[in-house]
């Protein structure tokens, strides 16, 4: 096999261009370290697929809240000028030896960071898969409002990421329904009670949607509530049961885990595999909010350019 080139080597490779990865390579790249960055999707993570056009209410310096893709681009500006190489490349493997294997070909870094976040959790119910493609009526997020408007849509799910789709969907769609399996919500008290108070959302209570029907698209699903089956009519349905990690690349590594798959690090984002460290979503971690992933970032650049530099006061940190 051909050798690696110089160009090909790196202190510090990042995978996932979320929010996490991009602040971590920046800041590596700002200690002087050699960085290179892997994304083989958008940059800037959820912000910039799943909703863009959301405002973020709890972003510092922003006390009206910014629009989730401007975040992104103030973010993506500083990493053109931090001299990070970014690399529209899936990585396919990563050795415990430090090397990661794209598509395109092989790379050799000191440090790996692993920051490629999370993915929707799919209900797995019939069409789900079927009808989530090419705007036939199952989504994640209404990432793309005029696809809802004078819609019947229909949001499932309890927590932030599903009350968050009824609060956005409330000045487009028609009619909105929100089907929870349980009797209460977990998302912010403040946005049930917006909800709530809109009169705009149908809430069905301890139901749950069992199979999607329609022959080219989305045009009912069937739910189960107190033993009984219903049907309803709907346009589009938003799904949003919460998210699990993507992990796929990195499973067979050993990397220590919790019964989810979210990797364990220590306080310096370490994993318990030499030279590899996590940051942001993918971690076990409280609070999945972009201020912590920016955390992340600033405290795993630090114990990176320790561990790859090893300054005299790194056995101090």
């Amino acid at each position: 096999m051909k050798s690696l080139s110089e160009d090909e080597e790196f202190d510090v490779i990042v995978v996932g261009g979320g929010l996490a990865g991009l602040n971590t390579a920046i800041m590596c790249a700002t200690r002087h370290l050699k960085v290179a960055l892997f994304e083989r999707n958008k940059m800037g993570g959820f912000l910039a697929t799943l909703y863009p056009s959301k405002i973020i209410p709890n972003y510092p310096g922003f006390p009206e809240g910014i629009v989730a893709i401007e975040l992104v681009r103030n973010w993506l500006r500083h990493l053109r000028f931090s001299g990070v190489k970014v690399k529209n490349e899936t990585v396919l493997d990563v050795a415990k030896g430090l090397t990661v294997t794209t598509d395109k070909k092989k790379y050799k870094s000191k440090v790996v960071v692993i920051a490629t976040g999370t993915k929707p959790r799919r209900l797995g119910i019939p069409n789900e898969s079927k009808f989530s493609k090419e705007g036939r009526g199952v989504y994640y997020f209404p990432s793309h409002p005029e696809d809802f408007l004078g819609k019947k849509v229909l949001v499932i799910g309890g927590g932030d990421t599903a009350i968050d789709a009824a609060l956005e969907l409330l000045n487009l769609a028609d009619e909105i329904t929100l089907v929870h399996r349980r009797e209460s919500f977990r998302a912010f008290d403040e946005n049930v009670e917006k909800v709530r108070k809109s009169g705009l959302v149908d809430l069905i209570l301890n139901g749950e949607v069992v199979a999607i029907k329609g022959r080219n698209r989305v045009e009912k699903l069937v739910m189960k509530q107190e033993g009984k089956k219903l049907e309803k009519r709907v346009d589009a349905i938003m799904i949003a049961v919460g998210l699990v990690p993507n992990n796929e690349a990195f499973k067979h590594l050993g990397l220590r885990t919790d019964e989810r798959g979210f990797i364990m690090t220590d306080r310096a984002q370490r994993t318990n595999i030499e030279g590899i460290f996590a940051v942001g979503d993918i971690t076990y971690v409280g609070l999945r909010l972009i201020t912590v992933a920016a955390a992340h970032g600033a405290i795993a650049s630090h114990h990176i350019y320790s561990y790859v530099k090893k300054p005299y006061w790194a056995r101090e940190t």
